[in-house]
């Protein structure tokens, strides 16, 4: 297969993903499969420095970016913070700019890898990197591969989260819904005082409303029978 089919490949996939994860997971196998890669897989920085692995091809990607985190440095840790978009290394052990990493990352069996921003226009996300096992495994042509993978992989990324917010959202207010119907139908009120009755109980106890409205749902024997004493 070429790279051009490959890539065709990847684009219907990804049309096809569900979910954030079943999107990241394929891009992280392209990624591997387009640059010869050994593994593959996506580097988000949380708050306070907490480094994320939301999709790789292996556990030991996440192993070697949180040892960036450990250690404070590393090409994916500096790519996803806002430096050079992408980073090109093709022998861990001895490139100089990260003296610490790199050495780790060796013993690790890492001794080439790229890494590639993942950004929106308003900031970057994120980083999509390959790793190889052997020395100058990759070439000027294979990061920019990568560069356009993680472009790709942005936008897919942030489509699949929308669609899975949607799914809550939707999914949130059918609970809602439903939670008003029994309400409404237990305690002969209507659709405005059952919602208001779940403002309160959400207030006076903290929790959101959708887990309100749960809560009613698959307690709907005691909403008939009881009242609102039981709820």
């Amino acid at each position: 297969m070429n790279l051009n089919e490959l890539l065709s490949r990847m684009a219907l996939e990804l049309h096809e993903a569900d979910t954030p994860e079943a999107t990241g997971d394929a891009i992280s196998q392209y990624a591997r499969v387009a640059v010869n890669a050994d593994q593959a897989g996506i580097m988000i920085v949380r708050g306070k420095g907490d480094v994320d692995t939301p999709a790789g091809t292996a556990q030991i990607v996440d192993d070697a970016h949180q040892l960036q985190a450990a250690l404070d440095e590393g090409p994916c840790l500096d790519t996803v913070r806002g430096g050079e978009s992408t980073h090109l290394v093709n022998d861990t052990a001895s490139d100089p700019r990260w003296p610490k990493w790199g050495p780790r990352a060796a013993e690790m069996g890492f001794l080439s890898t790229i890494g590639a921003a993942m950004e929106t226009q308003a900031r970057t996300v994120g980083a999509l990197n390959v790793y190889a096992r052997r020395k100058d495994a990759f070439t000027e042509r294979d990061v920019e591969i990568v560069k356009w993978l993680a472009s790709h992989a942005s936008v897919a990324l942030a489509a699949a989260n929308e669609k899975a917010g949607l799914r809550i959202a939707l999914t949130s207010r059918t609970l809602i819904g439903q939670a008003e119907g029994i309400l409404m139908h237990a305690l002969a009120i209507d659709e405005n005082q059952a919602f208001a009755y779940m403002q309160r109980l959400s207030q006076d106890t903290n929790e959101k409303l959708v887990h309100i409205a749960k809560r009613i749902v698959e307690g709907r024997d005691r909403v008939r029978d009881g009242g609102p004493a039981e709820l």
